[in-house]
């Protein structure tokens, strides 16, 4: 009799597998130069992590920030919640329930590695709750692993391997941002880890961007 088929990535499920990975593989400086470039100066406003995981990328932010994670993990957020829950608030929900969380409007909205897991409507319908969940000049920031021209086939194959089924080329990943945002700004690197992969980083705009300065409803 044929033993069923069990594919290892699971194993990431587990909130503490996950973060020793993640640790690993030195995942986190790729996570590190994200928020450097593009949260670090939105100290004292309010941001959601859409697909927060197991909450550890709070850590990544100053402690004037006022963070608050939502995924569609349980196992993840319960483990949030036990970690991080003094600093931050976590939520359970997927992406098209982010309106019954009933959240006051965020600065900045983040979803770093979710993408990639989402298919094109889902993709389209988080855009949706993204733009009604952004104070006026806030911005969504994205971060996904990618398909590039040149890409070498060990490269290609290892994020072919990747737990996202909906991995894309750049130019894909911003043509639907752009479906549902006016401006749109892409910037490829070379992840940090160890292992060899492309990622893409974007930027959109609810509306004309607005300095971390100005006069913004908190």
């Amino acid at each position: 009799m044929s033993l069923p088929f069990w594919d290892p990535r699971k194993v990431l499920e587990s909130p503490v597998v996950y973060n020793f990975f993640q640790k690993a593989v030195r995942a986190d400086k790729s996570r590190r130069r994200v928020f450097y470039e593009y949260l670090i100066p939105l100290a004292g406003e309010r941001v959601l992590e859409v697909g927060c995981g197991p909450g550890t990328n709070c850590e990544l932010l100053p402690e004037g920030i006022r963070y608050v994670g939502c995924d569609m993990s349980g196992a993840y957020v319960e483990y949030a919640k036990r970690r991080f829950g003094g600093r931050a608030d976590f939520y359970a929900s997927s992406v098209g329930q982010l309106r019954d969380l009933n959240l006051v409007p965020f600065r900045a909205i983040i979803a770093l590695a979710l993408l990639h897991h989402l298919n094109d409507e889902q993709v389209l319908t988080l855009c949706d709750e993204v733009l009604e969940l952004l104070q006026p000049g806030g911005m969504f920031v994205t971060a996904d692993p990618c398909f590039t021209f040149g890409q070498s086939r060990i490269e290609r194959f290892i994020t072919s391997c990747d737990r996202g089924k909906y991995v894309r080329t750049p130019a894909q990943y911003e043509a639907l941002l752009q479906r549902k945002f006016c401006n749109v700004e892409v910037n490829l690197a070379r992840a940090e880890s160890l292992i060899p992969s492309t990622g893409v980083a974007m930027r959109a705009w609810k509306t004309a961007p607005i300095p971390p300065t100005a006069g913004v409803a908190r």
